[in-house]
């Protein structure tokens, strides 16, 4: 029961506070909406009028130009003078026009009649109009300057009309010039997008505005005389005039900070917070508007704010009191606590000992690992000599064969007394010896044991080295070469595992046409920007997809008596050097083979 009445007190304070958190946000949120429609309004009116100010003197400047008064004065002379006349003053308006981009530049006369304009070329050209009951034209003619907000009778178009008087040499009013400003400038410098905005006159009648609807009606009742002022001076068409509040005067409004205002494309009304400003140059008035309901999301967002602090402090609270309460309870387990850590931190020793010496072991296993796979790429090599042990006789066979017939013959020269002749054989088997030597040290470098060395290599020198050793089974098999090997290229690999990988891809090569009649084998070793490619291609059978998926897995052959390790090696040994092993089906038949290295920095010394 106690508990009960606990948690209806503090339910009850909640809801009394958020009350009262929710009141004081509306008000804050109120209060700072109604000052930024009242400042982007404010900006927005004095863009505008710094915008018309700039047009405000043109008329009166564009009026003393003579060519005006020419224009006003042709009217008594002949019908091609007067012509010619008014095209000049139409196309000095029009440059006019464009120089100072207005919408229009006209010259009235003084009864009102359009005679020249900028647009006297287009379908909507004033020239022949009469503007005599425009305001900015009886304004002109008393010799004053002229200002008018109005809708284009002819073009349709909003605008605002600037107007000054063209004197003649009397000092008399011989005519009016006018320029018509497009009221588009408005949606220019317009920024503030998250507010409705409207433009109306001093009567409060709306002739520009963010909402379509909303264009033509005014913000209050009229009186019977400001709508027949409206409707006569033509100034805004045949305008509906509807009010949008129910309010009894402009100075009404203009004292509130809300407003019920109607939607005519709804036909609903709705509650708007705005402000005003009153513009000085044209005189009009700019209202910005938003609806209340803006206001309710940043209120319920304040609300559910305080809410979860409130539970999160009460949370806190009884948080705090269970930790007072529970401090004897926590006191009793500190010994239990300490046994517990005592035996934990020994769990953890133990483990820790342990897992130095799984990383001892996996160190060992990989250096063994290591090991293996250098004595694996060895035994390659000597496998690969041993296949190669026929060509190995055969290379060394020949120069002691000469030798031996050398020798032979010397001894008989020698019994005949032919020294030349025998000189001549020694230098022979001088040749012949170290011919043996070469070879025998060609296959000895082959076949030693060394460390990896990343070193720098001439790459083509490296292929003609491998060719050497495989000189007498390419003989042998009567394999056709195709060499284009790019001199430049150094590569970074080790010399004879680079050897070994292209001895390698010979031997494969030449297995693959044993059934073949024409054998080719071709080598290619192009650069490219940071890597070479070194292709290698053969007129064999080529490979299926399953051997091409698999070739390159330990233990599998495509030769009935193939261990299934070489290409393996192959890959592995690049692997070593950043590169690549790939293989892929040659453009005229067969398998083709690409190596892919990094190039070396600097040629090597």
């Amino acid at each position: 029961m106690l508990k009960r009445k606990k948690l209806a007190l503090i339910t009850g304070l909640g809801i009394l506070l958020s009350i009262f958190i929710a009141f004081l946000t509306k008000q804050h949120f109120t209060i700072a909406l109604s000052n930024q429609i009242k400042d982007d309004i404010t900006a927005l009116g004095e863009k505008l009028d710094q915008r018309l100010r700039r047009y405000q003197q043109l008329p009166q400047l564009l009026a003393h130009d003579p060519r005006l008064l020419d224009s006003l004065n042709a009217a008594f002379a002949p019908s091609s003078e007067r012509n010619a006349k008014l095209l000049q003053t139409n196309l000095l308006l029009a440059y006019w026009a464009k120089t100072l981009s207005a919408d229009t530049i006209y010259l009235l006369d003084k009864h009102g009649e359009t005679l020249a304009a900028s647009n006297w070329h287009q379908q909507d050209s004033f020239v022949g109009f009469n503007y005599a009951y425009r305001p900015y034209f009886k304004d002109a003619m008393k010799g004053g300057l002229g200002q008018f907000f109005a809708l284009g009778i002819s073009s349709g178009k909003r605008g605002y009309f600037f107007s000054a008087p063209v004197f003649d040499q009397q000092n008399q009013v011989s005519g009016v010039i006018v320029i018509k400003i497009d009221l588009n400038l408005v949606d220019e410098i317009w920024q503030y997008q998250e507010f409705e905005y409207v433009i109306s006159d001093p009567r409060g009648v709306i002739f520009y505005s963010s909402i379509d609807s909303w264009i033509y009606h005014s913000l209050v009742p009229l009186t019977e005389a400001q709508r027949t002022q409206v409707v006569e001076s033509r100034q805004y068409g045949t305008p509906t005039l509807t009010p949008l509040t129910e309010l009894p005067s402009l100075q009404v409004l203009n004292g509130q900070t809300q407003a019920d205002i109607l939607i005519p494309a709804e036909q609903r009304i709705h509650t708007f917070l705005h402000a005003h400003h009153d513009m000085n140059t044209a005189g009009w008035v700019i209202y910005g508007f938003t609806p209340t309901h803006q206001i309710l999301s940043p209120v319920f967002e304040s609300v559910l704010l305080f809410i979860a602090f409130y539970i999160l402090l009460i949370l806190v609270m009884n948080y705090w009191w269970q930790t007072v309460s529970a401090k004897a309870a926590l006191a009793d387990l500190n010994s239990t606590l300490e046994q517990q850590v005592a035996e934990r931190t020994d769990h953890l020793h133990q483990a820790n000992k342990q897992l130095w010496h799984a990383i001892e072991q996996y160190e060992l296993t990989q250096a063994e690992l290591k090991e293996t796979r250098t004595e694996l790429i060895q035994t390659a090599k000597v496998a690969m000599l041993g296949e190669l042990s026929a060509s190995i006789n055969h290379e060394i066979n020949q120069p002691l064969a000469a030798m031996r017939t050398y020798s032979e013959n010397s001894i008989k020269l020698l019994a005949r007394e032919n020294y030349p002749a025998v000189a001549d054989n020694l230098a022979q088997l001088v040749q012949l010896n170290q011919r043996v030597s070469d070879i025998i040290a060609r296959f000895k470098v082959f076949a030693r044991k060394g460390l990896q060395q990343n070193s720098q290599i001439h790459a083509a020198q490296s292929i003609r080295n491998a060719l050497e050793l495989m000189h007498a089974p390419l003989t042998k098999h009567r394999i056709e070469l195709h060499l284009d090997l790019d001199e430049s290229i150094n590569i970074k690999i080790d010399a004879v595992q680079f050897e070994q990988v292209v001895i390698n891809l010979l031997q494969n090569a030449i297995q693959a046409q044993d059934s073949v009649s024409q054998k080719q084998i071709g080598i290619t070793l192009k650069a490219g920007r940071q890597r070479c490619i070194l292709t290698l291609w053969d007129r064999g059978p080529g490979l299926d997809n399953t051997q091409k998926q698999r070739i390159f897995t330990p233990f599998f052959s495509t030769k009935h008596d193939g261990l299934g390790l070489g290409l393996t090696i192959c890959r592995r040994i690049l692997d070593l050097f950043s590169g690549s092993l790939t293989v892929h089906d040659h453009a005229d038949g067969g398998a083709e083979f690409q190596i892919s290295l990094p190039l070396a920095e600097e040629d090597p010394q």
